[in-house]
């Protein structure tokens, strides 16, 4: 699991949930991840010791989001959910798990265990893991469930293009790089007509502030990867056909499709800042006598 300022945030927020703020963290996670079919959501008060069910693991799911994480307090909680499990539950939902929102100690992992053998105990650690696991779209959800700032969404989303464009860049072949000055009121109109050109004006000034986030990514990459996740695109790209307005939405439209779906308009935004930044490059597109 990468150590990203995203994740880094989601644990941020996630250790400050307390009780049913907790619980209905755990429930909108569980629902992303399996589905309302896959995941059974019960009435917060008097739900008889479960906080939900996982369906196709006929497991009862009970939640502690404690103040502090004392271990007199954390074997109170679990003796009385435990007990509601086995009293109301275990006859048709044999599998048990108990889920908190700080780092386990060994003594809480014994106590579990203790109870019931086989159960596991799902501390910080376990819930970023899950939330890993999904794919860019239920991350986001989640995120903004938690009011995450969208900024901390946007490397994370455009290292998830990039990293997927390098792992299918192999059979694409090598292009010369440009790196003269670059003048993008002469290449917009160069590619584009009537007023389409205000337009696409308009989008490269408000995306242009992202350009140096997509830059910080890129550079991240070894200079070989760099050339093919370049490659990749310009790859794509020469796939299109049509007018070159044409031609840029539908790649985006693909990106999308690939990543996100078409109404995602944040995903929209940072799909455009990169092929946006890549028509800069001159990467795509017709080039001015400047380039």
């Amino acid at each position: 699991m990468m150590n990203s300022p995203l994740q880094n945030k989601f644990k941020i927020q996630i250790e400050t949930l307390t009780g049913f703020e907790f619980q209905d963290f755990i429930v909108e996670l569980f629902l992303i991840k399996y589905g309302s079919t896959g995941f059974t959501v019960l009435r917060k008060k008097k739900d008889k010791g479960c906080d939900g069910i996982i369906v196709s693991e006929k497991q009862v799911i009970a939640c502690y989001g404690p103040v502090d994480s004392k271990q007199k307090k954390f074997e109170k909680k679990v003796d009385e959910d435990f007990d509601d499990y086995i009293n109301n539950w275990q006859s048709t939902f044999p599998n048990w798990m108990f889920i908190v929102n700080h780092d386990v100690t060994p003594s809480q992992i014994n106590k579990v265990e203790g109870l019931k053998k086989g159960t596991p105990l799902v501390g910080i650690k376990g819930i970023l893991s899950i939330i890993d696991e999904l794919d860019g779209y239920q991350k986001r959800k989640l995120a903004k469930y938690l009011n995450i700032d969208s900024e901390f969404l946007a490397k994370d989303y455009l290292r998830e293009i990039l990293d997927d464009l390098l792992k299918n860049s192999s059979s694409v072949e090598p292009r010369k790089e440009y790196s003269k000055p670059i003048y993008i009121t002469d290449k917009v109109k160069l590619n584009f007509d009537g007023e389409d050109i205000q337009i696409v004006l308009d989008e490269y000034n408000i995306v242009a502030e992202y350009f140096i986030d997509i830059q910080d990514l890129i550079y991240c990459y070894e200079d070989e990867d760099i050339d093919k996740i370049k490659h990749r695109i310009v790859y794509d790209f020469s796939q299109t056909n049509g007018a070159f307005i044409d031609r840029f939405n539908i790649l985006t439209k693909q990106y999308l499709s690939k990543y996100s779906t078409e109404t995602d308009d944040d995903y929209r935004f940072y799909t455009r800042a990169l092929l946006i930044y890549v028509f800069e490059q001159c990467l795509i597109g017709n080039k001015t006598e400047n380039e």
